[in-house]
């Protein structure tokens, strides 16, 4: 569980499972944290994990896609950001969307049950999305 969730690197990130790398810019560091303007989500901070201490400019930062979650209605999170479905993929129990943000190079997946309406999602759709401050994690490129 701890190597799932801060991973020393993106390929032990990527081997472990999905993974939402996020560029970013602007990277500052303050004692034992790191943090850098990423696009779509304004500025981030998460812990300065060991690997990047001696070279934070070599960092990558992302987020699990079951770390994002669709928000409906009047639903709000204690971050939120918004993007344009581009694809779907439809797995039983499950739904991958496929959601672009801007100013981010690769659009991001987001993992949802069914239950939650997630499969009526059509492509095109503008989304709202929330996570959590703690689910960005930073990580050696």
């Amino acid at each position: 569980n701890e190597i799932y969730q801060k991973p020393a690197d993106r390929s032990v990130a990527s081997f472990l499972g999905g993974m939402n790398f996020l560029a970013w810019h602007d990277i500052k560091v303050s004692g034992t944290e790191i943090s850098a303007e990423i696009p779509g989500f304004g500025r981030m901070v998460c812990p300065m994990p060991d690997a990047l201490r001696e070279a934070p400019q070599q960092a990558a930062f992302g987020i699990r896609p079951e770390r994002l979650r669709i928000l409906w209605d009047n639903d709000t999170g204690e971050r939120e950001l918004r993007g344009q479905v581009v694809d779907r993929h439809y797995y039983g129990e499950m739904t991958n969307l496929v959601v672009a943000i801007e100013g981010q190079e690769a659009p991001l997946s987001v993992v949802e049950t069914n239950d939650f309406g997630a499969d009526d999602i059509p492509v095109g759709s503008q989304v709202r999305l929330a996570y959590d401050r703690d689910a960005l994690i930073a990580m050696r490129a």
